[in-house]
């Protein structure tokens, strides 16, 4: 009995001690874990505070506050507001081109069909308050609309109806041997363009593109159906360089960054079906999302400064480094956009204006030689700098003569020279370029 009970006291110490070890353990664990995630936060707030110290903003309110005009300040937005509230919609069961709600396709360089000049006349005669305040708007350097960066958006859906107005003037006029008005409300779509360059939100950026891309494809329309003066189609050439301008990729993944930064500490602004709010609860979680959220939005932002192929080179390899992560990092795996579609969109938008621009270069020679160039080296230096190059390939942008038209094009993300074929010239799958034709 002396030694069954000598063994239950040495057994009870050890079991004691095996009891100590584990507690012991988890001590150590939860230690670790503290500290880990201590050090996660001290680097997240580091990481912010340089960008602070860099200048730029890391929340949407900063970004609000950046943003907001000095009181007396002519704002253009107010201004488009008024003209969304004059602007008078077609009647539905009306057919008019790019602002009715039927579909109408226009043949390349024909004007609009004389079964609808008398329903497009009123319609743009209704609008001739909206056109007019536009135009006003237009003429105004700064715009800012008022809103909750974090809850909302500018009046993009009513916009856009006023951008399609405008690319519907344009064309109207040119069709009438009207080229200075025409110019005008193409200058006008560039400049509602250039008005969203300041907006948050990568939304924000596409919609300025979409404009962008109204105001060129007005111009190719434009230019197939008048004769431009030279002192008008300089203009036009300006203008789109200054879009080109502040179509800036880079700056917009810096103001989206606000975004981010915000959502992950408020993940109650992220969208239900991307992530659960529950998962920031995790220790660690919210700090290890934020610094990979930063390094990925900083990689790509220096991306987007890169030119040509290597810039898309660059985006499909952060991608890839990001689908490589392990599930630690599942917050930046789950929140971070697929940037790389998004250069490739910036890239077209970029070549398109450059299409332009050739364009009103090419016009220009037209009317003093009497004749289109031979090739498109002829342009400088007297309406260009120089051959814009193409964002796809590094090489100079095509140019074909169709006398008494031609085509310039860039051959897109494919990489592949189609020869100035469109979308519309092949079948359905096959690669095409994107173009710019005057058919005149």
């Amino acid at each position: 009995m002396h030694h069954d009970g000598d063994r239950d006291r040495h057994g009870g110490r050890f079991h004691l001690k095996v009891r100590h070890v584990i507690l012991g353990l988890f001590g150590v664990l939860l230690v670790a874990g503290i500290l880990h995630t201590v050090i996660l936060d001290v680097r997240a707030n580091r990481r912010l505070e340089a960008l602070r110290a860099a200048g730029q903003p890391t929340s949407l309110a900063e970004l609000a506050l950046r943003n907001k005009l000095p009181m007396g300040t002519d704002n253009a937005a107010c201004v488009y507001q008024s003209a969304i509230g004059m602007f008078v919609p077609p009647p539905p069961d009306v057919n008019i081109p790019f602002a009715g709600k039927k579909t109408v396709t226009l043949a390349r360089g024909s004007g609009i069909p004389e079964s609808m000049a008398e329903a497009v006349a009123e319609f743009l005669a209704a609008n001739e308050k909206c056109l007019a305040l536009l135009h006003e708007a237009g003429g105004i350097e700064n715009c800012r609309f008022d809103y909750d960066y974090q809850k909302e958006m500018p009046p993009f859906s009513e916009l856009r109806a006023c951008a399609q107005l405008l690319k519907l003037a344009a064309v109207n006029h040119a069709q009438k041997g009207d080229p200075a008005p025409a110019a005008s409300c193409i200058k006008d779509l560039l400049r509602m363009s250039d008005s969203l360059r300041d907006e948050p939100r990568l939304i924000s950026y596409f919609v300025q593109s979409a404009y962008a891309g109204l105001a060129i494809r007005s111009l190719e329309r434009a230019l197939s159906l008048t004769a431009f003066t030279d002192s008008q189609l300089g203009e036009l050439g300006d203008a789109l360089a200054v879009t080109a301008g502040r179509i800036d990729l880079a700056r917009a993944l810096a103001l989206e960054r606000c975004a981010v930064i915000d959502s992950i500490h408020d993940p109650s602004l992220l969208e239900p079906s991307k992530i659960g709010a529950a998962i920031f609860k995790l220790p660690g979680v919210q700090s290890h999302g934020l610094i990979d959220m930063l390094d990925y939005m900083e990689d790509c932002i220096q991306a987007a400064g890169l030119q040509g192929p290597q810039r898309e080179t660059r985006f499909k390899e952060i991608e890839a480094r990001l689908s490589g992560l392990s599930h630690l990092h599942i917050a930046a795996k789950i929140m971070a956009p697929p940037l790389a579609r998004t250069s490739q969109l910036d890239s077209r938008v970029h070549a398109h204006l450059d299409l332009g621009r050739t364009a009103a270069a090419v016009e220009r020679h037209r009317l003093a030689k009497g004749r289109l160039p031979e090739q498109l080296a002829d342009l400088v230096p007297a309406y260009l700098e120089q051959v814009p190059i193409d964002p796809f390939d590094g090489q100079p942008i095509r140019y074909r003569r169709t006398e008494p038209g031609y085509v310039l094009w860039s051959v897109m993300e494919d990489g592949q020279d189609n020869g100035g074929k469109e979308r519309e010239d092949v079948a359905r799958g096959e690669p095409y370029d994107l173009c710019f034709i005057v058919v005149k």
